[in-house]
């Protein structure tokens, strides 16, 4: 613990102390969606405001599944404008595949659904399967190929881990400038790019499309304990489309949060905004909203059975 302490103190050095955290879990998520290349203090806000909500009552949600009688026990408030504005996003979007409609963006149109699971693995073991470029290996179903290109350094985002040590993050990060140095950060935070062709879901079987995903990692103090945890921010500047232009994908994000618990478990937050478009079903339809619940939870349960080893990654 004590080593865990002094990364901590390290990584905050002459950084002012936390803001209020964000309450409630809609608050905190979209919070962490906004401040993800924000200062440490700043980002540890939200990790402590999901905390507080999971340890009100978040905790009743572990390892639960959704269906028609308890859909809006998983739902999410919508993220603004305001939450992705620090993100590449394109403004105008193809709204309809088939016909070629364009339009501008509208988060409103993005619902949102969390999940929660306490997995087998302790969160760097964890950390050590979500980093890996097979993603398609690891979590085998979801994806028919997935490649990923790393933008900054693995090893050295991998290696702090283990060592407990961490860039300070001291300042706000605008990564997506041109001459950002990710030098500067690269134990704190490792940034990649991914083409993923996803396996078919519901009514969709959609193009391979690129998806930008971004790891955030270090020690944090929750409620004056120091622990570690690592985040995943991930999102499609584009929508995206099957073959024939019917099932789509207009626009989607996610904030994945991987927490250290006692006896070495996980607790696996996973929270999602999607638009998807097809089968004259519209995003906050029960059926998509509880597709979208199981289909993580049941992601986060076949991690958990990997670090148990009552499964193995697929080839």
């Amino acid at each position: 613990m004590m080593m865990l302490t002094l990364a901590l103190t390290g990584t905050l050095l002459g950084c002012k102390p936390p803001p209020p955290a964000p309450e409630g879990l809609d608050a905190s998520t979209s919070y962490m969606v906004e401040n993800f290349y924000e200062s440490d203090p700043l980002f540890q806000a939200g990790v402590q405001g999901f905390m507080a909500w999971y340890e009100a009552e978040g905790y009743l949600l572990v390892g639960q599944s959704a269906d028609g009688s308890n859909t809006d026990s998983y739902t999410v408030g919508e993220l603004s404008d305001a939450n992705v504005a620090n993100l590449p996003l394109s403004a105008e979007l193809l709204l309809n595949g088939e016909e070629e409609i364009t339009g501008p963006r509208d988060m409103s149109r993005a619902k949102g659904v969390v999940s929660l699971a306490e997995m087998d693995c302790d969160w760097i073991e964890t950390e050590a399967y979500l980093i890996r470029p097979d993603q398609d290996a690891v979590f085998s179903g979801d994806w028919d190929a997935y490649e990923r290109e790393y933008l900054s350094d693995k090893d050295a985002f991998q290696g702090a881990s283990a060592a407990a040590a961490f860039d300070p993050i001291d300042t706000a990060l605008d990564p997506f400038s041109e001459g950002f140095d990710d030098s500067l950060y690269e134990k704190s935070i490792l940034f990649t790019k991914n083409q993923a062709d996803p396996s078919k879901v519901l009514f969709a079987d959609l193009d391979p499309y690129e998806l930008r995903l971004d790891l955030r990692h270090g020690i944090y103090d929750v409620d004056g304990e120091d622990i570690g945890a690592m985040a995943i921010l991930t999102f499609n500047t584009d929508a995206v489309w099957d073959e024939d232009g019917k099932n789509g994908l207009i626009q989607a994000f996610s904030i994945e949060l991987n927490v250290q618990q006692p006896n070495d478990k996980t607790l696996r937050m996973l929270a999602v905004w999607a638009e998807p478009f097809g089968a004259g079903l519209e995003p906050d339809d029960p059926a998509v909203l509880n597709y979208a619940v199981n289909k993580s939870l049941g992601a986060s349960e076949s991690l958990s059975k990997i670090c148990s080893g009552e499964e193995e990654i697929g080839e």
